[in-house]
């Protein structure tokens, strides 16, 4: 009898594990909420959250879960991480780097291949406890120049969430690669352009936040790698 009910449970195991694959494999097809989470450089007023949101076709629902000022390690402490996925997405796009770097306090900072890296495996390990897709986006690197030349911001966390990705089967959307390659082509005038607009009227002097061509700008960045990513979607995304 211990046998039997051994293979029964077997049986039972493999068929959810079966359940579970296709559930996978369907979210694919038919998703219908995106969650996006991440820092100010995600964020529907300073980053390319809204950029990449408005090139989605209607039937597909996407909310912008970042905060300005959060690390992969303050998001998920202060509990908006659990709100996130309180929200049931079926895919959820993860920025995180900006505010990980040293300098930016104990409650923030980490290391781009020990904490960092495990934080980001959380991440894509609770996302699919709760049903949903994670995608991994490399940080929005800084425009600042020296010597007429972009200075690449970011990197090691990139390359972090790179090979994290390899390492779980999780796609990554290399917003940070593609960033530079076009910044590297721009004067300092010509990135400033893309600089967040203050009360003032103002261009930012921080050269990382966004106005509404920069949003733009890289939320298309973001729509295009989504779009390459998930071809069952790809459809659904307005790339031009």
């Amino acid at each position: 009898m211990r046998t039997i009910s051994t293979l029964a449970l077997a049986a039972v195991i493999a068929v959810s594990a079966h359940a579970q694959d296709t559930k996978a494999e369907s979210t694919d097809v038919t998703a219908t909420r995106i969650v996006l989470v991440g820092d100010s450089t995600v964020n529907h007023s300073t980053g390319w959250g809204s950029g990449f949101c408005d090139r989605l076709a209607g039937e597909i629902e996407c909310m912008n879960s970042a905060r300005n000022g959060r690390s992969s390690k303050s998001y998920r402490d202060q509990g908006l991480w659990k709100r996130a996925l309180a929200l049931h997405p079926n895919i959820v796009l993860i920025q995180f780097g900006a505010n990980d770097t040293p300098g930016k306090g104990p409650d923030r900072e980490t290391i781009p291949n020990t904490t960092f890296a495990a934080l980001l495996r959380l991440y894509i390990s609770e996302a699919r406890d709760a049903g949903a897709k994670p995608m991994l986006v490399t940080p929005l690197p800084g425009r600042s120049y020296k010597n007429g030349k972009h200075v690449h911001t970011l990197e090691d966390y990139a390359a972090a969430m790179r090979t994290v990705g390899a390492e779980t089967r999780t796609p990554v959307l290399d917003l940070n690669a593609d960033a530079d390659a076009l910044l590297d082509t721009m004067t300092q005038e010509q990135a400033d352009a893309l600089n967040h607009i203050y009360e003032k009227g103002k261009p930012s002097i921080d050269r990382v936040h966004l106005d509404q061509a920069g949003i733009d700008l890289f939320g298309l960045m973001v729509a295009k790698e989504f779009a390459a990513a998930m071809p069952s979607l790809a459809k659904k995304v307005v790339l031009f």
